[in-house]
């Protein structure tokens, strides 16, 4: 996240040829709301940058501060090298000691590796009580390598939800990172998933038993599983939001 002034965000409109806040919303995948709040608190996710300035070949220089060329050229950033330099600041800030390497690493000189902007939403998952924090509007965009993604699933559902709680713990803790596919619902034993229960949200392992019956078990010993008979009351509000497949927090 950037500070920026008004005239950051009116350079974002015109790049992208728009003449209202509401229609830049539009093309980010945003809320008008989240637009008018970065406005008003002079915020802009990187993600917003890199979005605009790589489909309309803008220079991040020029869209942060004015300076010509607008276009993005051998002299000034080009549209790859505002994509690699911004995916380098995420990789940092996301970088954890576990997993797979999968922020493109682009040396200079080299084309950038093609990457995904995964937005993370204001929805929080719980790890404990039911989460009521359900709102869907994206906060930021996070940079991803597509192939990385693609062999995990559908990179166009997923999306990036934090955790509050500990009942996962000692794997998944509070104030973790998690990316969720939303293609991802069939119910495979002891995965991790994404549960809505009524209208909270937990993140829960899954397990299917005889009888059509769920258990939802957290990691912690603390907790009690939760039992849900899908022929019960519970039929219609017990739902899948997606299968949790990668993790990550910040040190």
């Amino acid at each position: 996240m950037n500070s920026a002034t008004p005239e950051t965000l009116d350079r974002l409109l015109q790049g992208a040829g728009l003449r209202r806040d509401s229609q830049l919303a539009e093309l980010l995948g945003v809320s008008p709301q989240a637009v008018s709040q970065a406005r008003r608190k002079g915020r802009i996710p990187d993600g917003w940058v890199l979005k605009v300035a790589a489909q309309f070949g803008l220079s991040t220089d020029w869209i942060f501060f004015g300076k010509e060329p607008r276009q993005g050229s051998s002299e000034a950033s080009s549209s790859e090298n505002a994509v690699s330099s911004l995916a380098e600041r995420e990789e940092a800030r996301l970088r954890r000691s576990r997993g797979e390497s999968f922020f493109s690493e682009v040396d200079a000189g080299q084309d950038s590796i093609g990457l995904v902007m995964v937005p993370l939403v204001a929805a929080r998952l719980a790890a404990g009580k039911g989460s009521l924090e359900t709102d869907g509007d994206v906060l930021s965009y996070f940079s991803f390598r597509q192939d990385w993604l693609c062999r995990k699933g559908d990179p166009e559902k997923m999306v990036l939800m934090k955790v509050c709680g500990d009942s996962m713990e000692p794997d998944i803790r509070h104030g973790d990172m998690v990316l969720v596919d939303q293609s991802k619902r069939q119910i495979y034993g002891h995965a991790i998933y994404a549960m809505g229960i009524n209208e909270e949200i937990y993140i829960k392992q899954v397990e299917t038993l005889p009888g059509g019956r769920l258990v939802l078990r957290s990691r912690n010993p603390e907790y009690s599983p939760i039992s849900v008979d899908l022929h019960g009351d519970l039929a219609d509000s017990v739902r899948v939001i997606g299968r949790v497949i990668w993790c990550c927090r910040e040190i």
